[in-house]
């Protein structure tokens, strides 16, 4: 087994492999890290399904990068509404299957703010979000099996423990 440390890229990673066929969905493919995950994957032969809040800035930066054939659906993960309105077109327009879920889109360090569905902006986008989304697309992830679900995180988490019992940072600063 090869081991890749931090300085490994996408393509080390994916080196040799054939993913032709395979139908893979990203979250946040509009700039960083999910841009280069579609591309990659793109480029091995697999069928890519970005999922973005601004589908122009991501067009704009997967040409830019050299991805090509990414699909683009527009979700705001900030709104649970948005979310199942996504998973309902992508049902709809003939989607059957997910062979790799990489639930990448995230916000950091933004202001203070809620979702339109009234939690903390953060907890709501990065994990609230992502867990409507990927339940929805539960059905697909098991026709697609052994389906992967990867999950990007940061180390964002280190900087203040979490409050259970304040998850919206109501009472705590």
């Amino acid at each position: 087994m090869t081991s890749f440390g931090f300085e490994s890229t996408t393509d080390d990673v994916l080196d040799g492999r054939d993913l032709t066929g395979m139908e893979v969905l990203v979250t946040g493919t509009s700039a960083g890290l999910g841009v280069e995950t579609a591309r990659a994957v793109a480029a091995r032969g697999a069928n890519v399904v970005g999922v973005v809040r601004d589908p122009d800035k991501a067009r704009r930066n997967l040409d830019a990068a050299g991805a090509q054939g990414v699909e683009l659906y527009r979700a705001d993960l900030a709104s649970l509404a948005s979310v199942r309105a996504f998973t309902d077109r992508f049902v709809a327009d003939g989607h059957d299957r997910i062979d790799v879920l990489v639930a990448n889109a995230g916000i950091m360090a933004c202001p203070r703010g809620s979702t339109v569905d009234g939690f903390e902006l953060q907890f709501g986008t990065n994990h609230l979000g992502h867990f409507v989304l990927v339940n929805r697309l539960v059905p697909l992830l098991l026709a697609g099996s052994p389906s992967r679900v990867v999950v990007l995180s940061s180390a964002g988490h280190r900087f203040s423990d979490v409050s259970l019992d304040d998850p919206g940072f109501e009472r705590t600063p």
